[in-house]
């Protein structure tokens, strides 16, 4: 009966060598496991988006007049390098930030480029402003943004411009010529800003 059961685990046992080691199969089936691996990889890379966040929360342009309580103008900018990222900061102070120290080192120059987004002026309460979407098409570049007309939070009596601020990889855009970003906000081309990346 020992020898019986010898026999059958080490019937078993080769089976479990040969299936692992690929035997048992003449054909190559395309639509395997492999492929569906792959399958499944792809599209969860095409599902990701493109940029990350940075930055978020209220800031006060510099040389802007903070006093109009109905203006809704938006800007925007493109940042290629750290002086760039200094410049700005200088410009446009922050008020009430949401990143962390993790998400503010994020951009590395040259192989990042940074997109920021401001509306002037708002009532500071939550974070409204937020990146939706980016698509790039050739040398145009189009900037989905949207507003939380919802935001939680006490609502301070002064005025801020939210603000948002994500990286995308320099890999994505063209290698040459100057690439038009439009930020859209609303369905509506609000602000446009033309760089060449460099």
């Amino acid at each position: 009966m020992r020898i019986i059961n010898l026999a059958l685990l080490i019937s078993i046992l080769a089976i479990f060598f040969i299936v692992a080691c690929g035997g048992g199969s003449a054909t190559s089936d395309s639509s395997g496991d492999g492929e569906t691996v792959k399958n499944v990889a792809s599209e969860v890379s095409e599902a990701l988006p493109i940029w990350r966040y940075v930055n978020s929360g209220w800031v006060s342009p510099m040389n802007e007049p903070a006093t109009n309580a109905i203006s809704r103008e938006l800007r925007a900018a493109v940042i290629t390098s750290a002086q760039e990222m200094e410049e700005f900061n200088r410009t446009v102070v922050s008020k009430r930030m949401n990143g962390t120290s993790a998400s503010l080192s994020r951009p590395e120059f040259p192989d990042s480029v940074v997109l920021v987004a401001y509306l002037m002026w708002l009532p500071v309460q939550g974070d409204p402003l937020s990146v939706v979407g980016i698509d790039v098409v050739g040398n145009r570049a189009v900037v989905e943004l949207e507003l939380d007309d919802d935001s939680q939070g006490r609502e301070y009596p002064y005025l801020y411009a939210p603000m948002t601020m994500v990286t995308v990889d320099r890999s994505e855009f063209p290698g040459e010529g100057q690439i038009e970003f439009e930020f859209r906000l609303d369905d509506e081309t609000v602000a446009t800003v033309t760089d060449n990346l460099e």
